[in-house]
């Protein structure tokens, strides 16, 4: 009889093998080993059944977890059923949550300048500031290394980004300039943002306890993290002109569909598009009416 951590190692090698991001290795195994204490508790045998993952689900809806806890478990289990025991899937017996379709929080310019001036180190404003300058997501910007900036071409490499994605990201003026005075200031090694020593990686909560920081300083009373930050790059592009597709590329996003959510959040939104009929020097002749 195969043990709890057999079943655990199995879909971790599948994970990894299929190149999964340790992120995403680390929360499917967190969410599967809650599955398998499920049934430890009401002591089912070896035998896994379509019918005890469609239980489990049940029972977490009954938790009134969000939808992306409850996605996650599904996808983690379902993972497990087809790739590691070889079982058949019906998504019909078994459907997938559907996606709540809550719109993300975003500040306005005046409420993120009070947050970046509120940092309370210099690395913290800074911090802030990249985020909001390139909309990186929290694992890309602490992960950004110092050969990653290329200040010839105006640019950032963001080096397996979600989903194994490596992609580029333009680096405005300003920022660029602001981050010369930060190397500076501090002198990083590696990581442009190291942790408690010099070339380490500074830590996600470090990050993220910085930001927590500076929102209650600036006396912000919203719930503000480093997506947020993104979120406000996205709307703030938006509400200015930015061409859609190019905020696409720049975030990193999938589908389109994505970033166009982002319309829904602008206060003004009126993309500056030239007509082709402004082009033409057509002859209109009313007398023919």
């Amino acid at each position: 009889m195969k043990t709890k951590e057999a079943y655990q190692q199995g879909l971790r090698t599948y994970l990894i093998l299929k190149n999964y991001s340790p992120a995403t290795v680390s929360a499917y195994g967190c969410a599967f080993r809650q599955f398998l204490d499920w049934r430890a508790a009401r002591k089912y045998g070896e035998d896994f059944t379509p019918e005890q993952a469609r239980q489990y689900l049940l029972y977490r809806y009954e938790q009134g977890l969000k939808w992306q806890t409850i996605n996650g478990d599904y996808s983690a289990i379902q993972k497990f059923y087809i790739h590691v025991l070889k079982q058949d899937w019906d998504v019909n017996h078994i459907p997938r949550p559907r996606k709540e379709r809550s719109l993300p929080g975003v500040l306005s310019q005046e409420e993120v300048q009070r947050l970046i001036e509120h940092g309370r180190t210099f690395k913290h404003q800074v911090f802030m500031t990249l985020i909001y300058a390139t909309g990186l997501r929290l694992s890309e910007a602490l992960n950004l290394k110092l050969t990653g900036i290329d200040s010839d071409r105006m640019q950032l490499r963001v080096m397996k980004g979600k989903g194994a994605k490596d992609r580029y990201v333009v680096i405005p003026d300003c920022l660029l300039e602001l981050l010369r005075t930060y190397y500076k200031t501090y002198r990083p090694e590696g990581y442009l943002f190291n942790g408690k020593y010099k070339g380490s990686r500074w830590a996600n909560r470090s990050a993220q306890h910085a930001l927590e920081c500076a929102r209650t300083d600036a006396g912000i009373g919203r719930s503000v993290s480093p997506h947020v930050l993104r979120h406000c790059y996205a709307t703030h592009h938006l509400e200015n002109g930015t061409n859609l597709v190019y905020l696409k590329a720049q975030l990193g996003h999938k589908n389109l569909k994505t970033t166009a959510r982002y319309i829904h959040l602008c206060q003004s939104y009126q993309p500056r598009v030239k007509h082709p009929l402004a082009e033409m020097s057509i002859r209109y002749d009313p007398q023919t009416a």
